[in-house]
């Protein structure tokens, strides 16, 4: 894809009401503009809780893992966003992207899963990880909604987990007490 299709396939999702379909699209569309340069973003935060929750929890913007910032930052602005401090916004498509690293912190890049999409695909953040990152809000920021969606994630995918995975990874960061007590609310042995 070129940047002049993208932005014609951008265009087509201008109005739209889904704004969950509108953000994928836009990650689609990006993917597809890097990924020939052996780059690929990675979604993660909340955007990354939306698709694990199906929608029960909503975000207003993309947060991003792109090792290749000159690249994205490029292809962002041939899209029509603007830069405004660390923040990228489409004000036609009320959308605002986020690049908060470049690369996966606290977690498995071997985790992340490739989502195909109506057109295209976007990666996401491993179930695991992105379990692990409210975990982590929870016990450290003491964030009563990461400790929520953390939990509402590891029940709604309890069947998919790598629990060992996630139990290593709690306590060799000594988080592992609360993640022990959802384990049990969902059902999951230790």
């Amino acid at each position: 894809m070129n940047l002049e299709a993208a932005r014609d396939r951008l265009e087509k999702i201008i109005g739209k009401s889904n704004k969950l379909e509108v953000m994928l699209e836009v990650c689609s569309i990006l993917t597809e503009l890097t990924e020939r340069n052996g780059a690929y973003p990675i979604i993660v935060g909340g955007l990354a809780v939306e698709i694990y929750t199906r929608g029960d929890y909503t975000t207003s913007d993309i947060d991003l893992v792109f090792f290749e910032r000159q690249l994205v930052d490029r292809c962002l602005t041939g899209l029509g966003f603007v830069k405004w401090g660390r923040h990228w916004f489409h004000e036609q498509l009320g959308v605002g992207v986020e690049i908060p690293g470049d690369f996966l912190e606290d977690a498995d890049p071997d985790r992340v899963v490739k989502l195909r999409l109506e057109k295209g695909h976007v990666y996401v953040i491993g179930i695991e990880d992105i379990v692990l990152d409210r975990l982590r809000a929870c016990v450290h920021w003491k964030s009563l909604s990461d400790c929520e969606w953390g939990r509402r994630l590891l029940l709604l995918h309890r069947d998919k987990v790598d629990t060992a995975y996630l139990l290593e990874k709690a306590r060799s960061e000594g988080i592992d007490e609360v993640l022990s007590k959802w384990m049990e609310e969902s059902g999951k042995s230790r």
